[in-house]
């Protein structure tokens, strides 16, 4: 009675060891795949420049020189504001600068009389004194005159409003006849000048020697670094990257950056974890080993030039395989 009892016994400890030996891989040498990977993150074209031109002076808008949709140059006018206020007080600033020059010129004289006749004991020493403080007086009122003449000079400059860099019109504020306040926003402006700007996880790394390309609509084309930002978003958990086009886009334009690595690596899905460790699981000898990569990040592509080009790692069934276990590798 006791022997079929062991004969079963046997029996079930032949089939769990098939059954554990009966692990089927498929396997493919590193060279083979290895390749150069493109990473794809959503980026857009921001101006470098976004500006409300507003009025420097409190005065009526006579005429609006462009309209949403235009692009205009540096340095074109315009907005045109009534300025006949603003150029009297320019003219009444200019006669008083004159007027003060006038009484400098004659203060010069009097004090130059009063010395000479002061040394012959003339004039009285305190005349002297007096005469020269008039003298002084007089200069500050001329310089006192000119800084007025500076401002009304500058307010003037300002019944014009020009473009301050190459810029597409986004939106109208106002309107001619419009009496503005100073500061109040008439033309909403951008720069023609634009950086390509995208967000890529914090601890993504960047390889400066890799290929980078941005595609928006039709358009393709190749974009180089410029600043990878050192701050994190904490919302997001992403960092901003700054790119400069080789060719001009328009500002605004939404598209994708593909990042192609420069040198071949292994894509990011054959990474497993095993004991809070990254790495490779390989075939030795029909038995799987793991092969650690201190150095990999989860879902990034797998850099594993220190390995033998014929080296097998396995494809399939890479993520029950375990170190050490016997494998049976299909084809």
């Amino acid at each position: 009675m006791k022997q079929p009892k062991l004969l079963a016994v046997v029996a079930l400890c032949f089939l769990n060891t098939a059954v554990a030996a009966d692990l089927f891989v498929t396997v493919a040498p590193v060279s083979e795949l290895q390749k150069r990977m493109t990473t794809e993150f959503p980026a857009s074209a921001e101006p470098l420049e976004t500006s409300l031109l507003s009025s420097g002076i409190s005065a009526e808008i006579t005429a609006i020189n462009a309209r949403p949709g235009d692009r205009v140059p540096r340095g074109k006018t315009l907005i045109r504001l009534d300025c006949r206020d603003t150029r009297l007080r320019h003219d009444l600033a200019i006669q008083e600068l004159r007027r003060a020059e006038v009484q400098l010129k004659f203060s010069e004289r009097q004090s130059a009389r009063i010395a000479k006749l002061a040394k012959t004991n003339i004039a009285s020493e305190e005349l002297k004194d007096t005469r020269e403080t008039e003298r002084q007086q007089a200069h500050i009122g001329v310089d006192a005159r000119r800084v007025a003449l500076e401002e009304a000079e500058l307010q003037v400059s300002k019944c014009e409003v020009k473009a301050p860099f190459d810029s597409i019109v986004i939106k109208q504020l106002a309107s001619v006849g419009t009496r503005m306040s100073i500061g109040a926003p008439i033309l909403e402006i951008v720069s023609v000048a634009v950086d390509i700007h995208t967000r890529v996880p914090f601890d993504y790394t960047i390889n400066k020697a890799q290929d980078v390309v941005f595609e928006s609509g039709r358009e393709i084309m190749d974009v180089r670094l410029i600043v990878e930002s050192g701050a994190v978003d904490t919302g997001t958990g992403t960092r901003l990257l700054r790119f400069e086009p080789e060719i001009p886009v328009a500002p605004g334009s939404p598209g994708v950056l593909s990042m192609r690595s420069e040198s071949t690596v292994l894509p990011a899905d054959y990474l497993v974890e095993r004991d809070q460790r990254y790495g490779v699981m390989a075939v030795v000898d029909n038995q799987a080993q793991f092969i650690e990569r201190s150095s990999a990040t989860l879902g990034q592509p797998v850099d594993v030039s220190d390995l033998e080009p014929t080296l097998l790692l396995i494809k399939e069934g890479r993520f029950r395989a375990r170190d050490g276990d016997a494998l049976v590798i299909s084809k």
